[in-house]
């Protein structure tokens, strides 16, 4: 049987079962070329999640497998092979990946109606912070290859 790619409206309709799926999974949001409409062939999913820890550690149990277990609960969700899903968790994620998320995210799932907004609002970074940043790097990268005598 072929498998085709879901829609992106097809993963909104599917979107309210992911409670049942992820009991402690508070936020769900798609970012990335899929989210931007840039995808090509060899595209991934890229999903964003914001989970109740307390919940997810007492989900979890003496079961160290379940750490991993929500690229394949998405994937069987949405019909996605879940070897090219990957999971960024907001409670741990760089401010930078935060920031793209921000930037890019399309919201699936809210446990709390205005999180994601509230998200948004706090992760998102302006221009001048992006070019401080950059230049920050640019900076680092042209000390490591004079010390390297590049």
């Amino acid at each position: 049987m072929p498998h085709t790619t879901p829609t992106l409206e097809e993963i909104k309709v599917l979107s309210p079962q992911l409670p049942k799926k992820i009991p402690y999974l508070k936020m769900l949001s798609l970012f990335g070329s899929r989210a931007r409409g840039d995808t090509n062939a060899n595209s991934d999913w890229d999903f964003a999640a914001l989970y109740d820890e307390e919940l997810r550690k007492e989900h979890v149990g003496d079961n160290a497998w379940a750490w991993f277990e929500v690229p394949q609960l998405i994937g069987q969700l949405f019909e996605i092979n879940s070897d090219i899903i990957d999971v960024v968790e907001l409670n741990s994620c760089s401010w930078l990946i935060a920031h793209f998320i921000a930037r890019d995210g399309i919201l699936l799932y809210e446990k709390d109606p205005g999180g994601f907004e509230y998200f948004r609002l706090t992760a998102l970074k302006s221009e001048s912070e992006l070019k401080k940043f950059r230049q920050d790097q640019r900076q680092l990268i042209e000390m490591d290859l004079k010390k390297w005598g590049v």
